[in-house]
């Protein structure tokens, strides 16, 4: 059973240690909301324990998250109006070929990658290996999506993953979001976990932290 069916947390009990962090370790820069969600019984080296999704937010932080859009024509043109934040193409891949600094760039700076389906075995052999590391598992572009939509979704969307250690640590927003905001996202990621590792697993313990504070017991 979810902890919110069982009414363990509350969007006001958790509004109380977002405010309470909010107001600790001042710094002269808008620090990131982390989630930290610590699993117990989750054998990770099982097929299948190794999560990895993604989440759409019911609120936008005001740190977007940076769209990769590799695609031709009307895909291309579609990405653009969409505000991607990169574009390419073909051709733009293929003279990657060889640059392992550049790729690994891209691949460090992007949060989401979005593929032509006929491109993906192109990014596949060129990028994945620096994608696959970091678990940004590129997205196929189905036929007929609404690019447009898919990036605006993204935008307010994370990644919680689990590899070698059973725990997800991932952000939920910024200090500056309102407080409710925050809980919003943070109950709605909970929820989502307890979702995944049902009859994997079980939620031990969670933390709420800033970027450079101490992490906070919530549960």
């Amino acid at each position: 059973m979810a902890l919110a069916e069982k009414k363990v947390l509350t969007i006001k009990e958790i509004n109380g240690l977002i405010d309470k962090i909010k107001n600790e370790d001042k710094k002269n820069f808008i620090q990131t909301v982390d989630l930290i969600v610590h699993i117990e019984n989750l054998d990770v080296k099982k097929e299948g324990s190794k999560l990895n999704k993604i989440i759409t937010l019911p609120n936008k932080s005001s740190k977007e998250k940076r769209i990769c859009v590799i695609g031709e024509l009307a895909i291309a043109e579609k990405a653009k109006e969409g505000g991607a934040d990169l574009i390419l193409r073909k051709s733009d891949i293929e003279k990657l070929q060889g640059n392992k600094r550049e790729l690994k760039k891209i691949a460090r700076k992007y949060d989401f990658f979005l593929v032509q389906p006929d491109l993906m075995p192109l990014v596949g052999k060129l990028l994945g290996p620096y994608l696959g590391s970091r678990g940004k598992l590129p997205e196929i572009i189905p036929p007929n999506v609404d690019v447009k939509s898919t990036i605006s979704k993204l935008k307010q969307s994370i990644r919680i993953r689990v590899k070698n250690q059973p725990v997800i640590s991932c952000g939920i927003g910024t200090e500056d979001m309102p407080t409710e905001a925050i809980s919003e996202n943070a109950l709605t990621v909970i929820n989502e976990i307890e979702k995944l590792i049902e009859g994997k697993g079980r939620i031990k313990a969670i933390y709420i932290k800033k970027t450079m504070g101490k992490p906070i017991r919530l549960r």
